[in-house]
This record gives structure tokens, sequence and C-alpha cells, in this order.
């Protein structure tokens, strides 16, 4: 019964482009991988080494493409969905979450791309072709669609004005384009918030 059972839940992954079971005990050699029964991760996906799956993960490529880096951390409910020609890029040393994240690219040619170290969490969504560089940040149930988040240091760095850029709060942030060290803290239409200098929340470390 119990071989039964796994054989049906491996033809449901392959007629919808997931790893079977023996996929990802393949991918958990060079990864960690808590609840190989809970994540899914697309049959064509490049995923480098070092990269911890949370229960709940699913990274999906129908008709896209994704590659991710290697020393990333999946928490929970984090959904990764490539389609329609879009591409999704996710670089090193990432955390998507807690709190839930969707990146999505599902439009023809649109490439997603997220840098190395960049954290993502509290319900953040990234739609469209979009750059969130190295270090940068996008904190709370933001739905950040076609921005640009310029690179720098990470958020531990000493100096707030050379980390990557930050949207933080809850609402829509369309077309949004920073500057290192810059962050937009909004609530509702990012368009009407002003643009700080991270500076402001953050001061120099010695």
């Amino acid at each position: 019964m119990q071989d039964k059972i796994i054989g049906l839940m491996d033809e449901h992954r392959r007629r919808n482009g997931f790893l079977t079971f023996a996929g990802m005990a393949a991918l958990a050699e060079t990864n960690t991988v808590f609840d190989p029964f809970s994540t899914l991760i697309a049959d064509d996906a490049v995923i480098g080494e070092g990269n911890t799956f949370f229960p709940g993960v699913v990274v999906q490529c129908d008709g896209g493409t994704c590659s991710v880096g290697s020393g990333n951390t999946f928490h929970p409910s984090t959904l990764v969905i490539a389609a329609n020609g879009g591409r999704i890029e996710i670089g090193d040393e990432c955390s998507l979450g807690p709190g839930g994240v969707r990146i999505k690219a599902d439009q023809p040619g649109s490439v997603l791309s997220v840098g190395n170290r960049a954290r993502l969490l509290n319900g953040a969504e990234i739609v469209g072709a979009s750059v969130i560089g190295d270090g940068a940040q996008v904190l709370g149930a933001i739905s950040a669609r076609s921005v640009r988040l310029a690179g720098g240091d990470d958020f531990t760095g000493t100096d707030p004005d050379r980390r990557g850029a930050v949207l933080k709060g809850a609402g829509l942030a369309r077309g949004i384009r920073l500057e290192a060290g810059e962050v937009v803290n909004g609530l509702g239409d990012f368009a009407a918030a002003a643009v700080e200098r991270q500076l402001a929340y953050h001061p120099r470390n010695k």
C-alpha cells in the first residue's frame, strides 16, 4: 500500500513538472529539505547547494525558467513561480521569509532577479520584471511590481548609506526605483510615500 501511494504521488509530481521523491532525495544530498512530502521543486529548476527548504515551499516552472544559487533559506509557504516565458534568478544567501513570500514572473521575456543576501519577509510579493539588488530588502505585506532596488551591503552592514535599498510597510509599490542607502516606509500607495535615507532609522555602527 505504501509503495502504491508513493507511486501515485510521484505520478502527480511528474505530470505537473515537479521532482519525484527520488529527485527530492537527490536534491537533499547537497541541500537541506525538512519535508519532501510538502515541498515541491520544479524538475527543471536549477538549484545550487547548501539551500534550506522548510515545509510548504513551492518552486514552479510553468513554461518559464528558474535558477537558485546557494546558501539560501526558503521559509515555510514561500512560493516561486516562473511561467509563460518569465525568468526568475535568485542569488546566494538570501532569506525568503518568514511570514510568507511570493515571487512571480509570468510574462514572456520578463526577468525577476534577486541578488545575494537579499531579505524578503512578512508577506512580501515581488511580481514582474524587477531587480532586488544585493542586500536589498522588502519587509512587510508589500506588493512590489516592476521595482528596482539598488544593491549594497546587507542589513548587517555598519553604514546604512551603503546598504541595499529597502521597501517596508504595507501596500502597493509599483515602478519604484531606489538607490543604495534609500528606504521607503509606506502604507497604501507607495508612490505617495517619501524616499528617506536609512540613516534616519539606523545609526552608523562604529
